[in-house]
């Protein structure tokens, strides 16, 4: 006898390149969060193109996040 609720859905290959998107963006926020924390703590300033990397990787994960919940 076949369990249905073990299956599992195959993936495309967008789907695939979304789940690659999101570990990446979701991977660079947790290396870059030292830069937040300095700015919080001392008040450096996060350098633009990191802030700007930071938005990006945010914006892949409020945009692909939600695709991705069962």
């Amino acid at each position: 006898m076949i369990d249905i609720s073990k299956l599992e859905k195959i993936k495309s290959a967008q789907d695939q390149e979304n789940d690659l998107a999101l570990d990446q963006a979701r991977s660079y926020l947790r290396e870059s969060d030292w830069y937040a924390l300095a700015q919080l703590e001392e008040g450096t300033p996060v350098p633009a193109d990191i802030q700007a990397a930071r938005n990006a990787a945010r914006a892949t994960i409020y945009r692909l996040g939600e695709k991705t919940k069962p």
